[in-house]
């Protein structure tokens, strides 16, 4: 067994999450994308939950494993994913006063939101605190993919407390209970689009422990060596808008599901981590990566924000006029993700790096 211990870039990784990102917007921003549909995007958070497991132990893992880099680690993760989280949020805020101020937001679903309700979601949602029985709103309620990110904090904190004593046998102990999970999960609730309702949260523990873990797992066996192939890399992109846009039946629905996470995902992380593009593909997968999570994180309250612009003014029509809407609203989020990126996230976390700390972030990305 050869861990893929070498530092090196995987652009490719880079490029599958950038696809993911884009495919959850459709899903939650339908009418610029209709009758386009990925019934299937919702799995993406697992794969985002996957290569985050193979990131941390590839960046992380041996520093973790060094000792006293524990809360360093937890810094640096929090910095990572706080900043724009905030910004999602205040876009989420904005959406809400509008609607108290009695703007009509279009078909959004938008939360019922009173002044003391708004400041409650914004205290709690503030100090990233999840949904629990008895706090009927938090910050998802703002912005409903951040329910996403608490479970990979969780299991985040978990492997890098318990490093010294995971080896691989413990990995593949937690992984196979956390698939023990997703099938009951599966077909308990039909589906595994779950994890974020009160009564399906155990769910998410089961999707991030999976994922997460299995990503880690992978790497102990993955070698560092890569391969460039520029056909490999496209097909591994068009594998996994495959997957997600693909539309099951309601018979095969459960096995397909299952399937993708335990099997699909875990396979096309093995190839991806293989195989890289050529230097200009390269460039656009690591740029598509680096706004992944912008784009993630900001593209429905967004959305919910264009829903209060009046329909005789925004109107959408028929295909395939709707297909430039939705190429001008992709267009318009890389273009928020990336200045959001370059303007307000870099410069907010090498702040709290340097304040938190104490020294500047080494060369390199660590996602």
């Amino acid at each position: 067994m050869q861990a893929a211990s070498a530092r090196r870039t995987y652009q490719t990784l880079d490029g599958l999450r950038g696809i993911g990102a884009f495919l959850v917007v459709t899903r939650h921003v339908p009418e610029f994308f209709w009758p386009f549909k990925a019934p299937e995007s919702f799995l993406a958070v697992d794969l985002f939950y996957l290569v985050s497991g193979f990131v941390v132990a590839h960046a992380y893992g041996e520093r973790l494993k060094g000792g006293g880099y524990f809360w360093t680690f937890v810094k640096t993760r929090i910095i990572r994913l706080y900043p724009l989280y905030v910004a999602g949020l205040t876009i989420g805020v904005a959406a809400a006063v509008l609607s108290l101020f009695g703007v009509k937001i279009h078909g959004s679903g938008l939360t019922a939101w009173t002044w003391p309700r708004l400041a409650e979601a914004i205290a709690v949602g503030l100090l990233m605190i999840p949904r629990f029985p008895g706090l009927t709103i938090n910050g998802s309620s703002l912005d409903g993919p951040t329910w996403t990110l608490w479970p990979e904090l969780v299991a985040n904190f978990a492997y890098a407390a318990a490093i010294k004593l995971i080896n691989t046998w413990t990995l593949l102990a937690v992984v196979a209970l956390s698939a023990a999970g997703l099938v009951f999960a599966e077909f308990h609730f039909g589906t595994l689009d779950v994890g974020y309702n009160l009564t399906d949260q155990w769910a998410a523990l089961a999707r991030v422990g999976f994922s997460f873990f299995a990503g880690a797992l992978l790497f102990r066996f993955m070698s560092a060596t890569e391969v460039r192939s520029e056909w490999m890399s496209w097909v591994c992109m068009a594998v996994l808008a495959a997957m997600l846009v693909w539309r099951p039946s309601a018979q095969l629905k459960p096995l397909f599901e299952l399937a993708v996470v335990m099997v699909g995902f875990p396979l096309l992380l093995v190839v991806a981590g293989r195989f890289e593009p050529s230097a200009p593909t390269g460039k656009a997968f690591a740029f598509i990566g680096l706004i992944s999570y912008g784009i993630y994180i900001v593209h429905q309250p967004i959305g919910t924000l264009t829903r209060a612009i009046p329909r005789k003014i925004l109107h959408f029509p028929d295909p395939p006029l709707i297909y430039a809407y939705s190429v001008a609203f992709l267009g318009f989020l890389v273009v928020v993700a990336w200045q959001l990126d370059r303007r307000y996230d870099a410069p907010v976390r090498r702040m709290l790096r340097d304040w938190l700390l104490g020294a500047p972030k080494k060369t390199g990305r660590q996602d």
